[in-house]
């Protein structure tokens, strides 16, 4: 059958209207960036989605916009922001190691804009640069499966998600009342102790947000413009069950997902042409500055603040990047404080230089806090001279755990009786742990650190620890020391060594100073000169 002229003509309009149509159909930036996320298949890449989505402009509405890389004609729908919550909330799930990443993100934006009495609001810019709003009746995708799991839907609901960020500053009472604070009265976001809701009735204050003022339903914006596309093609690993730190929290019931999912990596977007938001509804003359929830004080915060806790059956805890000096009366290792008491551990040993010197002594370390410390130890010499008492001492921050900074200032000793404190030998020390992860296979790792004494000139020194089988260690350090005396010198440690309490330990300790080559010198090693054999038993409680 043959076209007419004219047919062609109305045929070639339809394409030429369709493959326009298409072509300035807009894709949500946001929706991408969130589907990145969604079927980030590692980690790392999982990890750095979400620096880069924490770091999005929030101008003007509090929240990332769909078209967040335009300056002009800003536009957020309610469902991009409910798939976005939902796929935060499952980020955690499968890689606890990144919920506090995650929960940082949902925490750092502002949803007053969006959350109004009747609802929850889509949000534009008009021409005069104001905000409108508009009751969101379109579908959602998730199903509003995002804003009910962090509890925007309604009030305390049993099976909300509560962020263990804000729980954890607790312990901070002003900083916890703070951080509650803007989050529940200057961020709309769900009170995290009660799970109450701003705009819930209250007698006492208003809420942030005016009433749309509109009962009946809206016309505009009935259908969202984007076709979320929750498969990926690569499956997710199911959760093993001694994963961190959400061990303890329970999900959802109601959101639980399947371990094992079946994704595309491929966003498809509905051809349709976005629906413009009229300004028919509240408009806001003026747009609120949006102040974080998490200012870099309570990044710092949330990081000193966080709970102390042992390792579990599996995990092996680093070392301190701080080394005791030379001619130190260091003893056995101290075993780590237990999560629950007092958090206080301690030792008695026995201490034999080679060279013949016997001494014993004990020590004792607190945790009040996080992973602060307070250290002290006693030293009694009683061979070949009774009666030389020394002590050490040490006050600082240091975590276990690779990829960790510690601050510490010690005083390895000895210190005399008559010697105070002596806070002129102390040497300050900043470390960090080194998070290899190609070495754990090995059973190796590492840290560096600068090392300041109060008189003295500054050192520099890298450590590095091999367990070939558990417990069992062999330890080296290499130091550089700077100022008119520089150089390079070397220590070394091995023996058994557990950080259980209730154990014995037996160690092989060389602080030095041994220098890394001295063509004068009979034993290379000092093996005999400066080491010192240390049987211990540790306790904690």
């Amino acid at each position: 059958m043959k076209l007419s002229t004219c047919g062609l003509l109305w045929l070639s309009v339809f394409f030429l209207w369709a493959t326009i149509g298409y072509a300035h159909a807009e894709q949500s930036p946001l929706l991408e960036l969130t589907h990145q996320l969604h079927c980030a298949p590692t980690e790392r890449e999982a990890a750095a989605l979400l620096a880069k989505l924490s770091s999005l402009p929030a101008q003007p509405f509090g929240i990332p916009s769909d078209n967040f890389n335009r300056n002009e004609k800003s536009l957020l729908y309610a469902a991009t922001v409910d798939i976005l919550l939902h796929v935060l909330y499952e980020t955690i799930q499968h890689y606890p190691n990144l919920q506090k990443p995650a929960e940082r993100a949902a925490l750092l934006w502002n949803y007053c804009e969006m959350m109004v009495d009747d609802g929850i609001a889509n949000l534009a810019i008009n021409n005069a640069g104001e905000i409108i709003k508009q009751q969101a009746i379109d579908s959602f995708p998730e199903k509003k499966q995002g804003f009910s799991i962090w509890g925007f839907l309604k009030a305390d609901p049993s099976n909300r998600y509560v962020p263990k960020i804000v729980q954890e500053t607790a312990i901070w009472p002003l900083a916890h009342q703070d951080l509650v604070f803007r989050l529940f009265q200057q961020q709309c976001f769900p009170h995290p102790d009660t799970g109450a809701l701003v705009n819930e009735p209250n007698d006492s204050q208003p809420p942030p947000f005016g009433s749309l003022g509109i009962k009946q339903e809206l016309k505009l914006g009935e259908h969202y413009p984007y076709l979320w596309q929750s498969d990926c093609t690569k499956p997710i690993t199911p959760i093993k069950p001694n994963s961190p730190p959400l061990s303890k929290l329970k999900p959802p019931p109601k959101f639980e997902q399947n371990s094992v999912v079946t994704r595309k990596h491929t966003v498809i977007f509905n051809p349709k042409p976005l629906v413009t938001l009229k300004p028919t509804v509240q408009v806001s003359s003026t747009t609120k500055n949006i102040e974080p929830a998490l200012t870099v004080g309570q990044k710092i915060l949330d990081i000193v603040s966080r709970k102390y806790a042992p390792p579990k059956n599996g995990e092996v805890p680093m070392v301190s990047t701080a080394i005791a000096g030379a001619n130190s009366n260091s003893g056995a290792p101290l075993p780590l404080p237990p999560e629950d008491g007092l958090g206080i551990a301690g030792n008695f040993y026995n201490r034999s230089k080679i060279t013949g010197g016997q001494s014993v002594g004990g020590g004792l370390s607190w945790h009040p806090i996080s992973s602060f410390f307070i250290r002290g130890g006693v030293n009694y010499s009683y061979y070949p001279s009774n009666g030389k008492l020394s002590y050490s001492w040490g006050i600082g921050y240091d975590d276990w755990h690779p990829g960790t900074f510690s601050v510490q200032l010690n005083n390895w000793g000895p210190i005399l009786q008559n010697e105070g404190l002596a806070v002129n030998k102390a040497v300050a020390n900043i470390g960090y742990k080194f998070e290899a992860d190609f070495l754990r296979p090995y059973n190796i790792t590492g840290s560096a650190a600068i090392s300041v004494p109060i008189h003295g000139d500054p050192v520099i020194s890298t450590t590095w620890n091999w367990s070939p089988v558990e417990n069992w260690f062999i330890r080296g350090s290499l130091q550089r020391k700077f100022g008119s005396q520089g150089n390079w010198n070397w220590s070394y440690n091995f023996g058994y060594s557990d950080w259980h309490p209730f154990t014995f330990s037996l160690t092989y300790d060389n602080w030095g100073t041994n220098k890394i080559w001295d063509g004068s010198q009979t034993d290379a090693f000092n093996f005999r000169k400066n080491g010192a054999i240390s049987l211990g038993w540790g306790w904690a409680f």
